[in-house]
């Protein structure tokens, strides 16, 4: 495992330096300029979660944490990736010490697996609130859990949830009857609120 997660990493590392080329190319239209600051964001991401795998530290090194801003970032790719509509609601900022490593690995296999779920025309909300801590609800109006598209969707929630429980988080799922389904994630304990938070983005 150590020796595909070595070369992975230069083979993202090589990915890396093609995006920063491009990005240079003063002759991109706009929307292709903003993809690729979205494609170099995520490689960025992949090389730590790598990097960390290589160091045997899979979650990853805790330091404050901008939740509301990370999950903007997830669902600004989220958008960009798949076919569903996916937003990040107003609600409170929260600044929490936790890994961004493990962090991005939660939310972006809770947000992938909503989208998923929703299909092409459906939509996926991101919402943070507080609730003694910090709670992240991932909501699809997919077919129900469990009822949509074949995929590793059970193997994505598993990660999450050992991620989830090795910081002292939890995720619960909700699943009512009529349809569409809300992960809920909460965060470990440990909240700062900016002073400067305001609702909204």
């Amino acid at each position: 495992m150590r020796g595909l997660l070595h070369d992975l990493g230069h083979e993202v590392t090589t990915l890396s330096y093609l995006v920063e080329a491009v990005r240079g190319d003063v002759s991109l239209p706009d929307d292709s300029g903003y993809r690729l600051e979205l494609l170099s964001l995520e490689l960025s991401r992949l090389q730590d979660i790598i990097r960390h795998g290589l160091n045997g530290d899979v979650a990853g090194e805790a330091g404050p944490v901008d939740v509301r801003e990370l999950a903007a970032q997830v669902t600004d790719l989220a958008q960009a990736a798949y076919p569903a509509d996916v937003t990040l609601l107003p609600g409170p900022a929260a600044v929490i010490t936790i890994s961004p490593v493990l962090l991005w690995r939660v939310l972006s296999n809770v947000v992938e697996n909503a989208t998923r779920a929703a299909g092409r025309s459906g939509t996926v909300t991101v919402a943070i609130r507080q609730a003694g801590t910090t709670v992240i609800d991932v909501t699809d109006d997919g077919p129900g859990f469990g009822a949509g598209p074949p995929g590793d969707a059970a193997l994505g929630l598993r990660v999450v949830t050992a991620l989830l429980e090795a910081c002292g988080g939890a995720l619960a799922v909700e699943a009512p009857p009529q349809g569409g389904t809300t992960v809920l994630v909460a965060l470990p304990a440990g909240i700062t609120v900016p002073a400067k938070a305001q609702a909204g983005r």
